[in-house]
Order: C-alpha cells, then sequence, then structure tokens
C-alpha cells in the first residue's frame, strides 16, 4: 500500500507540472496559425466587365481574393486562401450544383437603398492604396430622374486589411434633389444588406441563423420551420450572421435597433438528374429610415466577417460567443496549436493531445481503479451480508455501511472521479470536431481529418480494440456476454462515418485505456495480495 502511495503522489505531482508547462506555452500556440503562404502586400488589379465600360475591381491580400462588382457595387467572389480552404465561399455554389434558384434569390452578398434603382451599375475605383489596407469605393450610375422621382446618389467603399478576414463596408447616401428627401420607408427601413444561398461550401448541409445583439451576445435562429415568406423580425439586434461547422459570415452595424430580417424559401431544381428540394435562407440587415436635407449626405457603416471558424479571428471582431468552444476546449485547443507548432501535423498533435489529456487526467483514474479495488475486495464479505440479513434491508445497510467505515470505502469512489474526468473528455471530442485548422489536412492515407477514414482502417482498429478491453473483463452473465459481444459491432457503425481527426483521438484514447487498465490490473491484484 506505501508504494502505491508514493507511485500516486509521484505520478500527480508530475502530472501538475506538465500542465503547468502547457499552460505556460498557452500564448505561444496562438501563433500557430493556418498557412496562407508568405507574406505580401496588399494587390489590386482591374478586370474587364462588359461592353458597357464598366470595370471590376480584385482584392488580394494574404487570406483573401475578393472581386467587387460593377454590377452590383458588392463583392461577387470571396475566396479563401490557405490550404485548409482554396475554395470560393462566394459565388452562390447553390447555382454550380445545377440548382435552379429564382433570380430574386441569388444574393450572396448585396447592399442597396430600399426603393432605389441602381441597376446602371457602379463605376469601380481604387481610392487609397496602402501597404496593409487597401479602400476601394464604388459610384453608383444614376439614371436621369423622371418626372416625380427622386434622385439619391449611392457610394459604397470597402476597406480590406493584410490580414484578416473581415473588412469595413461604408455606405454614403446624398440628397441631389433641391428639398427634404425621406430615404426608404416605416415599413421596409432605407439601407438594406443581403446574403442568401451560395456562402458556404456545403449548401445543402445544416447551417444556423444567428442575430447579434448589441451587448455582445449571439441569438440562434435554431428552428428554420417557423420563418416563412414574411420573415421574422429579431428587433434590437445590431447585426445578423450564419455559420456552419467550419465557417460564419456576420454582419454588424453600428446603427442601434437595427432590423433583422430572416426569409425562408423553399429551392426546387434536379441534380444529378434527380429533384431536390432544399430550404433556403435569405438574411437581411435593414437600418431604420432617415431624412436627409438637400446635398446632405449621410454615412451608414457595418463590419463584415467572412470567414473560418477561428477563435482568434473571431475575437478581433468581439463574437467568440459565435464559435462553440468554451473555456476547456479554448485550452485545449491552444495545446493543439502548440503541438503543431513543434510538429507541423496535426494528426499527431492530435495524438499528443491526447496523450496529455490522459496523463492529466490519470490521477482519477488511479483514484477510480483504487476505489474499485477496494469495493471488489470487500465483495465477498458484502454478499455475506446480503444473505444474513436479505428479510431485513434496514440492518443490511447498516451492516454495509459500517463495513464501508471499518475498510476505509467510499461506494461512489468509483463514479466520482470518472464524473470528474467527463467535462475534459467532452471538451476534447468538441474540439477535434470544430477545428477548422483539421479540414483537408492530410495524416498518413487520411487525405482529410475532417471526413471519415476512406479505407475504415481506424473504425475497424477502434471495434477490435473494445473487444480486446471487453475480453478482460470477465463477467459471468450470459446476457451481459451478449450485449459486450455486439458493442463492437455496433461501434463500428458509429464511428465508420465520423471525421477522421476525432477517430485518430479514439484510437489513441483507447490504446492508451487498454495501457492504463493493464496498470489498474496489476494495483488490483497487489491490492488482493495484502
Amino acid at each position: 500500500m506505501n508504494i502505491f502511495r508514493v507511485k500516486s503522489k509521484t505520478s500527480s505531482l508530475f502530472c501538475s507540472f506538465l500542465l503547468l508547462f502547457f499552460c505556460f506555452f498557452l500564448e505561444i500556440s496562438a501563433f500557430a496559425q493556418l498557412q496562407t503562404g508568405n507574406q505580401s502586400i496588399l494587390t489590386t488589379s482591374l478586370d474587364d466587365l462588359d461592353n458597357d465600360g464598366l470595370k471590376d475591381v480584385t482584392v488580394e491580400t494574404d487570406l483573401l481574393r475578393v472581386v467587387i462588382s460593377s454590377k452590383t457595387g458588392s463583392p461577387s467572389v470571396y475566396y479563401l486562401k490557405g490550404s485548409n480552404f482554396e475554395e470560393n465561399i462566394l459565388p452562390s455554389t447553390l447555382q454550380d450544383q445545377g440548382v435552379k434558384l429564382e433570380e430574386n434569390f441569388l444574393k450572396p452578398f448585396t447592399a442597396d437603398i430600399v426603393g432605389v434603382d441602381f441597376s446602371s451599375g457602379y463605376k469601380i475605383e481604387v481610392e487609397d492604396e496602402q501597404l496593409n489596407s487597401v479602400v476601394i469605393r464604388a459610384i453608383a450610375n444614376i439614371p436621369p430622374p423622371k418626372d416625380g422621382q427622386e434622385s439619391i446618389s449611392l457610394v459604397k467603399r470597402f476597406t480590406f486589411s493584410l490580414k484578416n478576414y473581415f473588412f469595413d463596408a461604408e455606405y454614403i447616401v446624398t440628397n441631389l434633389n433641391d428639398r427634404k428627401t425621406v430615404i426608404g420607408d416605416e415599413t421596409n427601413g432605407s439601407v438594406k444588406m443581403s446574403f442568401g444561398p451560395g456562402l458556404f461550401m456545403d449548401p445543402f448541409g445544416p447551417s444556423t441563423l444567428l442575430g447579434l445583439e448589441a451587448n455582445g451576445n449571439v441569438q440562434s435562429f435554431s428552428d428554420f420551420t417557423k420563418l416563412n415568406s414574411a420573415g421574422l423580425v429579431a428587433g434590437a439586434l445590431n447585426g445578423v450572421g450564419i455559420r456552419d461547422q467550419y465557417f460564419c459570415v456576420l454582419i454588424e452595424s453600428a446603427v442601434p435597433q437595427v432590423k433583422v430580417n430572416a426569409v425562408a424559401f423553399d429551392v426546387q431544381g434536379e441534380k444529378d438528374g434527380k429533384k431536390i428540394k432544399h430550404r433556403g435562407h435569405l438574411m437581411n440587415c435593414v437600418l431604420p429610415m432617415f431624412a436627409l436635407e438637400p446635398n446632405d449626405s449621410r454615412s451608414l457603416s457595418f463590419k463584415v466577417y467572412a470567414g473560418p471558424m477561428i477563435l482568434d479571428e473571431l475575437m478581433k471582431v468581439n463574437r467568440p460567443t459565435v464559435s462553440e468552444y468554451g473555456f476547456l476546449s479554448t485550452m485545449l485547443m491552444r495545446i493543439l496549436q502548440f503541438f503543431y507548432s513543434l510538429f507541423p501535423n496535426y494528426g499527431l498533435a492530435i495524438i499528443l493531445l491526447t496523450i496529455v489529456v490522459r496523463i492529466v487526467l490519470y490521477p482519477l483514474t488511479l483514484k477510480q481503479t483504487k476505489s474499485m479495488a477496494a469495493m471488489q475486495k470487500i465483495a465477498p464479505k458484502v454478499q455475506d451480508l446480503k444473505d444474513r440479513f436479505k428479510d431485513n434491508p434496514q440492518k443490511l445497510n447498516e451492516e454495509i455501511l459500517k463495513l464501508y467505515q471499518k475498510n476505509n470505502v467510499n461506494p461512489l469512489g468509483g463514479c466520482l472521479p470518472l464524473l470528474l474526468q467527463l467535462p475534459v473528455l467532452i471538451a476534447l471530442y468538441n474540439t477535434i470536431r470544430i477545428a477548422v485548422e483539421l479540414r483537408k489536412t492530410p495524416f498518413l492515407w487520411i487525405a482529410d481529418l475532417s471526413k471519415g477514414d476512406p479505407l475504415l482502417i481506424l473504425p475497424i482498429a477502434i471495434a477490435i480494440l473494445m473487444y480486446v478491453t471487453q475480453a478482460k473483463q470477465a463477467s459471468v452473465d450470459p446476457q451481459q456476454k451478449q450485449m459486450m459481444a455486439m458493442m463492437p459491432m455496433f461501434m463500428f457503425v458509429i464511428t465508420w462515418s465520423l471525421p477522421a481527426g476525432l477517430l485518430v483521438y479514439w484510437f489513441a484514447s483507447s490504446v492508451l485505456g487498454i495501457l492504463q487498465q493493464y496498470q489498474a490490473n496489476r494495483i488490483m491484484a497487489a491490492m488482493k495480495e495484502e
């Protein structure tokens, strides 16, 4: 017993030192970000669009390639760089997949004045270009006003930075009339920014609509079935957003009391020769109406984030709650990034992270094993008491309690350590599940850690490890034996479609679990001999 206690204390001290070591390097790991190429100055170029003399502007940074369309005066292409992405958020991937959409809903990213026609296009200019930022100006072409029509000008200014996934969008509205003019109306608002189908790589995958509150919180519109063609007004919000597992688009406004309108509609069409029906969504961020004096202008500003669900990036726009990272997941993600900075392979980083978590939790596992061994040691005496007092339950409970006290056994000692481990293990599982860093990252035979194992090697190995673990746990109950025999097969069914990053963690954790069980069996055998 003394040897056991010395080992337990030594293990606890070692684990505590290890945890402090990784906490010390917590901040260092934040610099282990996605690979996005070499640092370069921000570049812009003008590209011919059509025969009307209008030109698009292409803005290229370290992280993005954005095209400002001269037809809409808004981004028409939004390309994410980096080995984890290398694909467009815009234009609409629904359209690319052969799904026919109504023209009104093909608005992946637009912003206009309600009730004013700017269909004549925009003149795109590079207003200012610095080493780390560029300002693009889109000036609306205003046709001559007809009798009774108002003359309103609109200038859109987009400011992009070298190393950010977010940009500033400013809309300058000017009253060109010789009288006071009301912009918009009470029902529909004034300036409306809309974004809809095709913002993400998998438009048919699950996504969540978000309302962004002024106090920094996030309101989720999770029940899409309650949205109809009339939309849903969220009220006192300052922006809207949409997110899926790895990416999000957030549009925020400094103007208070923004109306948020989420319109749901059915998308019908054909894909691969089959008729499909998809529930699409169009999000509107609408500013209230306002009045302008003659030749007066008003500037309306938005901040837009369109990029991956990287915690450090979301914190730059004060929206860390958009992601699913809690405190434990954040800490584990930092450690994962730290290991990646040392060994630039996320598969290996996951294994090392799993080892660290298992080592840190080992004192709890050891305590649980000790408690189970103690309970197993006095099990014959407990059974003897049950036989002696089977007709007197109250007396039986009293005698069992005395037996526990005499042998310093806590009947809950085997459960409490397990309950303490669960939050950490769940956080680790969640960290690997939502880590965008794993997207398109290879490991051994696996081409993408965010997708399933193509050869099913890991699901089969996990099922075999479960069988080996159960084979060492003797059971005399025939029903329990039958259930244990089916569990490996059931485990294979569960794991065969899970992301490979999770399977790497699961496999490593299972191997470590077997090693810990081997050590536990030695401890239990030593306790029985005493």
